[in-house]
C-alpha cells in the first residue's frame, strides 16, 4: 500500500516537473525576444530588475520550500536569460560572477626607470626573517625531492602550542587567503550572499564571485564597519559575514564588546569570519586577541597569517581556528600537499622566535603615533591604526589629491597603496616601513605640498 502511494505521488511530481519546463520554454521564448530588442549588451543584466522579481517572489511564497533556494534558482533564472539574450549558449564562456571579477592587483612593486623603491604598498614587514626562519628553511632543501607532510600537521601542533588551542580545530593553507577560499566554496551556492564592509579587503567580493555569489556591502561609521548595517543585510540567503579586524585598509575595528553583540544577533546557521591578519600589531585595550569566540560559537572562524608581523609573505602561510564542526568541514575542500615542506618548516621556527615577533611588533608601536601626527600635520587626515599601515583622506583640491600624491611619490620613488580599487579616491594607505623610509615619504610629501600652494 505504502509503494503504490509513493509511486502516485511521484507520478504527480512528474506532472509538475513537465507543466515547469513548459513554462521554462514558454519564458525562454520571451527571454529571446527581449535580447533582440535591447541592442545595447551592457543593459541586458539589469540587477535592479533582479532584486525587484526575487522581493516579489518571496512576498508570494507560502510553502515549506527554502527561501534562499527560491533566490538561487531565480538568480539562475536570470543569468541564463543573460546568457540568452547575448547569445552565448554555444561560446565558451564562464559561471555566474567571474565575468565581473576585477583582478586583483595588489601593491606597486616596481617602478619604470627606478631600480631601488621604498616599497610601502603592500603592508609588508620592514624587516627580513629572522636567522632562526632562514635557517630552518634552507635546511629542508635535501627534501624537496619529496611530498611534504599531508596536512602541516607539525606546523598545526606549533601553532596549537604557541596559542594554547587544538590542533584538530586548526586549518593552514597557501596564505589565509586560500583559508577563505575554502570557507566560500563550502558553504556557498551560485546566488548565495556574502556580507562584508563597504570598504573591506578588496578579495572578499572577488571569493564571494569564484562561488557565484552576491556580495552585499555593509556600511560603515567613519571608516568602520556598522554592526547594525551586518545585522539589517542578513536574510535567508546570507551565508557568510566576513570581517577584516584590523580593517584593511581602513586600520579600524570592533571591539570585543562590538563581535560579542554582532555574535548575538547573528544565526547559528551563517558562518562569521573574522579576519585578523593584523592581530599581532594590535594595542588598544578592548582589541580581542584571544580565540575564544571561535570556542564559544561553532559557527566562527577566526583567521591568522604569517605574511606581516612573521616577515613571511613570500612564502604564502596562513591559518584557521573554528569548532571541530566547523573546520572539519572546510577541510575536506583543502587539497592534500597544499603547503610546501620549506613553508610548514619556516613557520614552526617563526613561532618558536619571540624575539623577531617582538621586534617587529614593538618597531610597530613605537613609529605608528609620530607617523600619523607627521601626516596630519600636513593637513591631512590620518587615521589611527591597530595595524601596520596608516589610512590617510587627502583634501580634494584643485593642486592637491591623493591621485596627484600618489604621482608624485612614485615619481620619487615610493610606492604606497592608492585606493582607488577600494572606491576611495582620495584615499591612501601607507605602510609602516622603517624609519629612514618614513622619514624620506614625508619630506617628499612637504616638498609636493611646498611647490603646490
Amino acid at each position: 500500500m505504502q509503494e503504490k502511494k509513493i509511486k502516485s505521488l511521484r507520478k504527480e511530481i512528474d506532472s509538475i516537473d513537465d507543466q515547469l519546463l513548459e513554462l521554462i520554454n514558454q519564458r525562454t521564448s520571451i527571454v529571446d525576444k527581449l535580447g533582440i530588442l535591447k541592442k545595447d549588451s551592457n543593459s541586458i543584466v539589469d540587477k535592479k530588475r533582479e532584486a525587484e522579481v526575487i522581493s516579489r517572489l518571496l512576498n508570494l511564497h507560502k510553502g515549506s520550500f527554502s527561501r534562499d533556494s527560491i533566490v538561487r534558482i531565480w538568480r539562475e533564472i536570470f543569468h541564463t536569460s543573460a546568457n540568452i539574450q547575448l547569445k552565448k549558449n554555444n561560446i565558451l564562456h564562464s559561471k555566474r560572477g567571474v565575468d565581473s571579477i576585477k583582478l586583483y592587483k595588489g601593491g606597486v612593486s616596481k617602478i619604470q626607470g627606478i631600480e631601488k623603491i621604498i616599497k610601502l604598498s603592500s603592508n609588508e614587514s620592514p624587516f627580513p626573517p629572522s636567522e632562526k626562519v632562514q635557517e630552518a628553511y634552507q635546511r629542508i632543501s635535501d627534501k624537496l625531492s619529496r611530498y611534504p607532510e599531508l596536512t602541516a600537521e607539525s606546523l598545526q601542533k606549533a601553532i596549537a602550542n604557541k596559542h594554547a588551542l587544538k590542533s584538530d580545530q586548526i586549518i593552514c593553507g597557501t596564505g589565509s587567503d586560500e583559508v577563505l577560499i575554502f570557507t566560500i566554496l563550502t558553504f556557498c551556492s551560485p546566488g548565495d550572499e556574502v556580507i562584508h564592509a563597504q570598504h573591506g579587503f578588496e578579495m572578499y567580493p572577488i571569493l564571494a564571485k569564484y562561488a557565484g555569489a552576491e556580495s552585499v556591502l555593509a556600511s560603515e561609521i567613519d571608516y568602520k564597519i556598522n554592526i547594525d548595517s551586518i545585522i539589517n543585510s542578513i536574510n535567508d540567503s546570507t551565508k557568510i559575514i566576513f570581517i577584516a579586524n584590523p580593517n584593511n585598509p581602513t586600520g579600524t575595528y570592533l571591539n570585543h564588546i562590538e563581535l560579542r553583540l554582532l555574535m548575538s544577533k547573528v544565526p547559528s546557521n551563517i558562518v562569521v569570519v573574522i579576519d585578523t591578519a593584523y592581530a599581532e600589531f594590535a594595542d588598544a585595550d578592548d582589541y580581542d586577541k584571544t580565540f575564544s569566540l571561535a570556542d564559544e560559537y561553532s559557527n566562527v572562524l577566526i583567521t591568522r597569517t604569517f605574511s606581516k608581523a612573521y616577515s613571511l609573505a613570500g612564502l604564502r602561510l596562513g591559518w584557521g581556528y573554528a569548532s571541530k564542526l566547523l573546520i572539519n568541514m572546510i577541510k575536506k575542500l583543502r587539497p592534500p600537499f597544499n603547503l610546501p615542506p620549506g613553508a610548514i618548516a619556516a613557520g614552526i621556527a617563526a613561532l618558536n622566535d619571540e624575539s623577531h615577533l617582538k621586534k617587529v611588533v614593538s618597531h610597530n608601536s613605537s613609529i605608528k603615533s609620530w607617523f600619523i601626527d607627521e601626516l596630519n600635520n600636513l593637513g591631512f587626515k590620518a587615521y589611527n591604526t591597530q595595524a601596520n599601515f596608516v589610512f590617510v583622506i587627502i583634501p580634494d583640491n584643485k593642486n592637491q589629491n591623493a591621485s596627484l600624491i600618489n604621482d608624485h611619490l612614485l615619481s620619487k620613488g615610493i610606492a604606497v597603496r592608492y585606493l582607488l580599487s577600494y572606491g576611495l579616491k582620495n584615499a591612501l594607505r601607507i605602510t609602516l616601513g622603517t624609519k629612514e623610509e618614513l622619514n624620506k615619504t614625508i619630506e617628499i610629501l612637504k616638498e609636493f605640498i611646498r611647490n603646490n600652494d
